[in-house]
């Protein structure tokens, strides 16, 4: 009796828990119980490294990236607040700055007395301005201390909430068509009635409706420039419903005196073996700003979204002005979100495993 190859044996189990949604919720699960949270955020990485896999195996290879596939290399960027392993910069920058405001501040308030008490030695000057900056210093380490903390804990509870919403309905996904050869609309309409209908504010997922319209047509399309917008449209649908389940999150864990300074100076993430910085454009890759399918969007759907006046009124030609100021402010969040999703959907970096065999 001839015994079955390692490799179909793989392929054995890949195509058994492709589609077994036990598997996929217990595993979902696991990651978000977890009680230590780096362990926790660990788990969640990996997690949604196996459904980008799986959704990727459903839709085909060649129709790109998918919203797990990014959520990838999010979660994996949360971990490192998670386990607060920014902690020493976050410091620097906020002893720095608010340095800087003291100082500010003690030279405003000298000018001020200067004004009233006709004349303020040097040496007076001198030592409220060293006060100012020293007292600002403090302040910026105590701020920066406890914003980081703070943002760890919201930072996580985040990184659960994407994976547990999206990551179900995915894995109801995998389980009802990764199998299914061909499109039957009845299907994916008792697959739609499952999932809540209602705005993201309001606690609905009209969006997430949408998105799982738009991998259906991925995954039953027969035009791949078609399957790639739609895959495409259906990422930046998913990410836009998360953002605004997350925008509190986000809001909480930055102090309003110190958001336009860690949106420049510390937001920074990798993708595979490229990094980023979400204060700076979104870079063209090997010269061009769009892979050849997206280069010009036809989906009218997906173009009012980024486009029209109901939408977000972004340029489809150009990553120009895709740099955010504030990131906690959702419409520069999105706007660069959106174009980063684009102009890498079919980049391989994407897809790459968040973590080296043995260990992160």
């Amino acid at each position: 009796m001839r015994r079955r190859s390692t490799s179909a044996k793989k392929t054995e189990r890949a195509a058994t828990y492709l589609t077994d949604y036990e598997y996929w919720e217990q595993r979902i699960r696991h990651a978000i119980s977890e009680p230590e949270p780096a362990l926790s955020n660990r788990l969640v990485t990996e997690t949604h490294y196996g459904l980008s896999n799986a959704l990727m195996e459903a839709l085909g290879p060649e129709t790109g990236a998918n919203f797990h596939s990014w959520a990838v290399w999010g979660s994996r960027k949360a971990g490192v607040t998670i386990r607060q392993e920014d902690l020493d910069k976050s410091i620097r920058d906020g002893a720095v700055v608010a340095g800087v405001v003291g100082t500010v501040v003690a030279i405003l308030g000298g000018l001020l007395i200067d004004r009233r008490l006709k004349g303020v030695s040097r040496a007076t000057w001198a030592a409220g301005v060293a006060t100012g900056a020293s007292v600002g210093s403090m302040a910026g380490w105590a701020l920066a201390v406890d914003s980081r903390s703070r943002a760890s804990r919201l930072i996580l509870a985040g990184n659960r909430t994407v994976l547990e919403e999206i990551g179900l309905l995915t894995a109801r996904f995998l389980a009802r068509f990764a199998n299914e050869p061909s499109d039957d609309q009845k299907h994916l309409e008792e697959f739609l009635q499952n999932i809540r209908p209602g705005l993201t504010e309001s606690g609905g997922q009209d969006l997430l409706r949408r998105t799982f319209t738009c991998y259906h047509a991925a995954r039953y399309g027969t035009d791949l420039k078609a399957r790639q917008e739609a895959a495409y449209f259906a990422n930046c649908l998913a990410v836009y419903h998360e953002h605004i389940r997350l925008q509190p999150y986000i809001a909480l864990s930055l102090p309003h005196i110190i958001r336009k300074c860690v949106t420049k100076r510390m937001m920074t993430y990798d993708v595979g073996s490229l990094r980023f910085a979400v204060g700076e454009d979104v870079p063209a890759l090997n010269g061009l700003s769009f892979p050849e399918h997206l280069e010009q969007l036809e989906n009218e759907d997906l173009v009012r979204f980024l486009a029209g006046p109901e939408g977000w009124e972004m340029s489809l030609d150009s990553l120009k002005n895709t740099a955010a100021k504030d990131w906690t402010q959702i419409r520069e969040r999105m706007a660069y979100v959106f174009a980063l999703f684009r102009a890498m959907h079919t980049e391989p970096s994407v897809l790459r495993a968040p973590y080296a065999p043995d260990g992160p």
